[in-house]
């Protein structure tokens, strides 16, 4: 503890840390360096280091952020799969019109091919923590006979692509067609629809 000074609780620490990163990432891109990140937290940039071990872990940290209350989503209807999914599809859809992450969207775009690492882990952390997440959600309904049984990335993937379409591209391009609360609501419950009559039990015989 420096004389005069409170000690910051780890837990606040850290946020500061990915809160100052975050802010970084929109407005400089993946060149964001560790000494920008610790003076924006009002840290040292060891201690930024000894949270996060690199610039990739703490991206990781980042896009986990973004990440968990997409996968809360699925998580607070255990047994409801239709619940489940259409309160994934809205909140992932709400996730991907909002302004910051279609500017993230540009970043990792742009500059991927510059920062393998980062974008690496932002890959990891973000839509595939996701896919495999849902698989496993899909893979459970399965085994209870509420889907009927396939294989459970390969429908996952087919979600995905059923409740985000192409408005990823829309928005990308700033022509966005779904831009209300209402409008989102409205095809991510027609998107959980197709998707549980696609997968469907087959009809006994």
């Amino acid at each position: 503890m420096v004389a005069g000074k409170p000690d910051i609780p780890v837990a606040d620490r850290s946020r500061r840390m990915r809160d100052a990163a975050r802010e970084l990432w929109l407005e400089h891109g993946y060149r964001t360096s560790m000494d920008a990140v610790a003076r924006r937290a009002g840290c040292s940039k060891q201690t930024v280091y000894a949270h996060f071990g690199s610039k990739a872990g703490l991206f990781r940290e980042v896009v986990a952020d973004l990440i968990s209350p997409l996968i809360a989503s699925l998580e607070t209807r255990d047994g409801e799969l239709g619940a489940s999914l259409l309160a994934f599809a809205r909140a992932h859809a709400d996730q991907l019109g909002a302004p910051d992450m279609v500017a993230r969207r540009r970043i990792l775009i742009s500059e991927a091919p510059r920062f393998p690492d980062e974008a690496e882990a932002l890959w990891q952390s973000g839509l595939e923590a996701i896919h495999a997440h849902l698989s496993t959600i899909i893979a459970n309904a399965m085994q209870r006979g509420e889907l009927r049984d396939d294989d459970p990335a390969a429908a996952a993937e087919v979600f995905l692509g059923l409740h985000t379409g192409i408005e990823g591209e829309r928005l990308f391009f700033g022509r966005a067609a779904r831009r209300t609360p209402a409008a989102r609501a409205s095809w991510a419950a027609q998107a959980v629809d197709f998707f549980l009559r696609l997968y469907a039990p087959a009809s006994p015989h």
